[in-house]
């Protein structure tokens, strides 16, 4: 659902719209009646991207620099050396094994 409210209203009730958007809504902001910004929460990737780095398995640097999750890098468990295959790299490789 999207929710097209004026700046005033977005300066008055700004923690209220966040949460809106935080539960998968989408705000658009307008001035004079006209939009000038959206307020929309992050894509699945995006969040997934987040959940990873959260829990350690993408270094937060890689998921800035990353074009999204078919960059991403797994980070070596302890002791492990780290290798330079991005995940796309691997799921090909997969595929190819099961045409095989």
């Amino acid at each position: 659902m999207t929710q097209r409210v004026p700046i005033r209203q977005l300066q008055q009730h700004a923690s209220e719209l966040i949460d809106r958007v935080a539960a998968g809504e989408r705000v658009e902001i307008t001035r004079n009646g006209r939009l000038i910004a959206v307020l929309a929460p992050p894509d699945p990737e995006q969040r997934v991207m987040e959940d990873l780095v959260r829990t350690g398995s993408v270094d937060p640097d890689n998921a800035r620099d990353s074009r999204g999750l078919a960059d991403w890098e797994p980070q070596p468990a302890r002791g492990e050396r780290r290798t330079a295959r991005r995940l796309s790299d691997v799921l090909l490789e997969l595929r190819e094994e099961e045409d095989r």
